[in-house]
């Protein structure tokens, strides 16, 4: 009797795991009915939530591509609804347990954020270290572009916002946690990179009109101004962007064919988040500085000019000390000090047989240079910082957790009532 309960007993434990492992959620799920979305693009137009997911397609290829994706573009009041909308629309069901981004439009910035990334943070099955980013345009426009890197523009975009990026400094990547630590915090402060789809260089021939699908020469567009205020993105004087993947923007010109030109992604800009709503843009120099700021940086090359010369430095940053000090009940200090070591990368300046035998060594003129100019960036971040309210270098948070003695008194304008103190100190590997 004993041995005949004991078999109902592991036969009722199996017939429960295989419950579970056949069941929608918790095993084995029918890919031909489910949705795998690997990013998410939000959209506003009024009250009105635009919902662009990149949905990873499911069919085995003979050929042995890589996988395919769609677009599945949905409307609601909430993103809840509008993802709802996918099922309604295409008889999939929604997964979010592999959506690695999160891309945030222009006109939902100018927003609270939070209205959009509420429903991500609910959801259970969703990574809160899935990346978030902003961009200029619309997000349905990101997600639509046309990539030489990867068949998935997402994946391309992820690319870019990879670790190594944010080692180098060519770019801020942020997380939903991350990002949402930021909301949350005293401060209200965070930041999300911004991605930009950039026309690759073409030809010698195709800048002269002789490409051999027409022979027509493409027109150039107008200069194009900063979503977030700022001007277009200048070149040099920071580290190098690589290219990494690639899209295509609305209202670009066709390829010969009628297929869109392929397009990378860059990442070198940053938004700055104050309650949610993205209120100042940093350049690719300024973003390069306040990573390093944000202990960020590991090995990286920085330009620098010396003297008419071009330089290009390796990198090896340090933890930053950053020390907070109050002199009297109306003011306070703040002092950044950065040590880094570097070398000579590359250089166009004519050296000597000497030099170039120690040819990580680096000119004391360039080393000055080099410090000035980083001292500047690291300034300007944090005046834009004072000017938008966003606590870009979370020094509220810092008072609060060394300096809480002062936290009270410091709490509502410590923006407008601290003196920042920079320091910038290169060595030389050699």
């Amino acid at each position: 009797m004993h041995s005949r309960n004991t078999v109902r007993y592991y036969l009722a434990i199996a017939a429960l795991l295989i419950f579970f492992f056949f069941s929608n959620d918790f095993g084995l799920i029918d890919i031909q009915k489910t949705a795998i979305i690997m990013a998410v693009g939000i959209d506003r137009e009024d009250n009105t939530f635009i919902v662009t997911t990149q949905i990873a397609v499911p069919e085995a290829s003979s050929q042995g591509e890589q996988a395919q994706a769609v677009q599945i573009e949905s409307r609601g009041d909430t993103v809840a609804d509008a993802l709802s909308q996918i099922n309604v629309k295409t008889g999939w069901y929604p997964k979010l347990v592999f959506c690695n981004l999160i891309i945030i439009g222009q006109e939902a910035a100018k927003r609270n954020v939070f209205d959009a990334l509420d429903f991500f943070l609910r959801d259970e099955y969703m990574s809160d270290g899935c990346l978030v980013a902003t961009c200029e345009g619309t997000a349905k426009e990101i997600l639509n572009t046309k990539t030489p890197i990867d068949p998935m523009s997402s994946v391309a975009a992820q690319k870019v916002l990879s670790l190594h990026a944010k080692q180098v400094g060519t770019a801020a990547p942020n997380t939903l946690r991350e990002f949402s630590m930021g909301y949350f915090s005293n401060s209200k402060s965070s930041y999300m990179p911004i991605l930009k789809p950039e026309k690759q260089q073409e030809s010698s021939g195709e800048k002269s009109g002789e490409n051999s699908e027409g022979g027509q020469e493409e027109k150039k567009n107008g200069e194009e101004q900063g979503a977030y205020g700022g001007t277009p993105e200048k070149k040099g004087g920071h580290a190098a962007v690589p290219a990494a993947a690639g899209g295509e923007e609305s209202g670009s010109k066709s390829a010969p064919g009628g297929q869109q030109p392929e397009k990378v992604f860059s990442a070198s800009e940053t938004a700055l988040f104050y309650d949610g709503v993205a209120v100042e843009k940093l350049n690719p120099e300024e973003t390069f500085a306040f990573c390093m700021v944000k202990n960020k940086l590991r090995l990286a090359s920085y330009a620098v000019e010396s003297e008419g010369s071009p330089y290009t430095l390796n990198i090896k940053s340090n933890k930053p000390s950053i020390k907070f000090s109050v002199d009297d009940n109306s003011m306070a200090k703040l002092k950044i000090h950065i040590k880094a070591t570097a070398g000579v990368q590359d250089t166009s300046f004519s050296q000597t047989v000497t030099e170039l035998s120690n040819a990580g060594a680096v000119p004391e003129k360039v080393f000055e240079a080099a410090e000035k100019d980083l001292k500047k960036q690291i300034t300007t971040v944090f005046d834009k910082s004072r000017k938008s309210r966003c606590d870009a270098f979370n020094i509220l948070e810092r008072l609060q957790k060394f300096e809480n003695n002062y936290f009270p008194a410091f709490r509502e304008d410590i923006l407008d009532r601290l003196i920042l103190h920079v320091e910038v100190e290169f060595e030389s590997l050699r």
